[in-house]
């Protein structure tokens, strides 16, 4: 487990690629059958400040975890008002749930409307 961690940090600090990582990972498992290759898609329209944002991330689902570091903290505050566990939904996703699993449209008092779509494919 300690392994997968360096490795996503890895990634995080951008020291190697997705691509690179992905090879490590499934190195790590050796053989046998591999986890379900859905990909993880994330799409975030929002504002912050009176800047429109708007955030697409498409992960493989083996880099799941990594999701957090993409989205800013006003969708993971979005996330939280709704209810909705984000790590609890990684899981589901990993476990092999397909199609949308969250889909959240909520209105933030200082910036507008916020969409929020979770999705494997």
């Amino acid at each position: 487990m300690e392994e997968k961690r360096k490795i996503l940090e890895m990634v995080r600090a951008g020291e190697i690629g997705v691509e690179e990582a992905l090879e490590l990972l499934q190195a790590l498992e050796g053989p046998g059958p591999r986890p379900s290759e859905g990909l993880l898609r994330v799409h975030v329209d929002a504002r912050d400040g009176g800047k429109p944002v708007r955030i697409r991330v498409n992960l493989p689902l083996a880099l799941a975890d990594l999701l957090e570091a993409f989205l800013p903290e006003e969708a993971k505050a979005t996330l939280r008002g709704k209810q909705v566990n984000l790590r609890e939904v990684l899981a589901l996703a990993r476990e092999g749930a397909k199609g949308r699993l969250v889909e959240v449209q909520a209105e933030d008092p200082e910036d507008g409307p916020v969409h929020i779509l979770v999705e494997v494919a």
